[in-house]
């Protein structure tokens, strides 16, 4: 179970070190009258993108907890470390999920926004 806690607080914190989708583009330059609506149309076409990414994620981090929950455990209770496990396992999946899915969808916005003229920079 310590394993488990120790990978929970690892995968935490480097979740946490992302750009976001919804964080603003840094533009080189000024901004040319088409730049809101064409960030709006970039932000619609990255937000369709990938929802399922997030729940195969979450379904594969709780198999793999599950399993380290079973094999981590000492007090005889496999069963409910193993169940310990698989939340924490679809958990921290689900974070990584979310946190790819934030990527991808801001590659597609930043190359969106660099197809349209643009010079967004991240």
């Amino acid at each position: 179970m310590r394993t488990i806690l120790i990978c929970c607080a690892a995968a935490t914190g480097l979740t946490a070190c992302s750009n976001t989708f919804e964080e603003p583009l840094l533009v080189d330059g000024t901004k040319n009258q088409n730049y809101q609506s064409d960030l709006q149309a970039c932000r619609s076409l990255a937000v369709n993108y990938g929802e399922g990414d997030v729940q195969s994620s979450a379904l594969g981090g709780a198999a793999i907890g599950g399993v380290l929950g079973a094999i981590d455990s000492e007090d005889g209770y496999r069963a409910d470390d193993a169940l310990v496990g698989a939340v924490v396992g679809g958990g921290l999946g689900a974070l990584e999920g979310h946190n790819k899915l934030d990527e991808t969808r801001r590659a597609i916005l930043l190359r969106c926004m660099q197809g349209r003229g643009h010079r967004a920079l991240i």
